[in-house]
């Protein structure tokens, strides 16, 4: 090979050679951009990411906060109607305690106490005036009595009466023996489940005592007005009036069967039965021994 030829290959040879170096470079520059924008990409998309995630708590955490808030404020609302209910419950239980604190127990079944305000509501404009200026006797001069009974079916009942505080303890007494005798009694129930109205409670042959009311056919009070007299078994012994004529009245009307006292039937009231007895031994005076009239009913306490 002649010198010519050598130069011209190895010409061609440095062509080559300086070609592949340019495209080794070309590859190398391209690569590198490849790279920085791939790294600026990811930069761009992690700030937005970031910046998303930055909104994204603030978000919870202002929701977090509101809800912590609604949350304190609900649990401030249950706790506040929560103290309220207790409030309430406390001054009913302070009301109910004072109310015991004033109850005189006889015996299991047997007590007697002041006039609570639900008793109070339930009398007043009743068996007590509403204006209490126009009553002789206070309410606090009155004792809310409970008391067992047997019926005339035989079964022990509870019945519930008001006297004067005067004959709270003979209550208790008499009737406390007349149920460990057996001693039967129809009804013993506040005279305001009939209205007030002493005839109806007496055709029911209810027991009672206290109602703010007159003598019968007079505007003198009744002993019962002071919570001083009792009826027993009125049906059975009921009141026997006699006009300007001599002319008989019964009260109740429906016990005109039970007027003569000569006959013999149950739940009769003469000098020999134990309820005469009893609250004889009390104190107490029978209307089955007056001379006007005769209330086979009545016993009275007078002061």
């Amino acid at each position: 090979m002649n010198r010519k030829n050598r130069n011209k290959i190895l010409i061609i040879i440095i062509s080559l050679l300086l070609a592949a170096f340019s495209l080794v470079i070309y590859l190398s520059i391209k690569s590198k951009d490849r790279q920085l924008t791939h790294q600026t990409e990811t930069g761009i998309k992690s700030e937005r990411e970031a910046d998303n995630e930055s909104d994204q708590n603030e978000q919870d955490s202002a929701k977090t906060s509101s809800d912590s808030s609604l949350s304190v404020k609900s649990r401030h609302g249950k706790t506040a109607t929560a103290q309220s209910k207790n409030s309430k419950k406390d001054d009913k239980s302070a009301a109910s305690s004072k109310q015991k604190k004033s109850r005189v127990t006889y015996r299991e079944g047997f007590y007697y106490e002041k006039i609570g305000k639900k008793v109070l509501s339930r009398i007043k404009g009743i068996s007590y005036p509403k204006d209490a200026s126009k009553c002789r006797v206070s309410i606090g001069d009155l004792r809310y009595c409970r008391v067992k009974y047997v019926d005339f079916n035989g079964e022990t009942q509870s019945g519930e009466m008001i006297c004067s505080k005067k004959i709270a303890d003979d209550v208790m007494g008499i009737f406390s023996e007349l149920y460990d005798s057996s001693y039967e009694i129809e009804s013993i129930r506040l005279v305001d489940d009939f209205d007030g109205d002493d005839e109806a409670s007496m055709e029911a042959d209810n027991t009672s005592c206290f109602n703010y009311r007159p003598i019968a056919g007079s505007s003198k009070l009744s002993n019962h007005s002071l919570g001083l007299a009792i009826d027993i078994n009125p049906l059975y012994n009921p009141c026997i009036t006699y006009d300007k004529n001599g002319k008989e009245k019964v009260a109740p009307a429906n016990g005109v069967d039970y007027a003569d006292r000569k006959n013999q039937f149950d739940h009769k009231i003469d000098e020999n039965d134990l309820a005469y007895k009893l609250f004889k031994k009390h104190g107490f005076t029978w209307g089955g021994n007056w001379h006007s009239l005769k209330d086979y009913q009545h016993f009275e306490k007078n002061y």
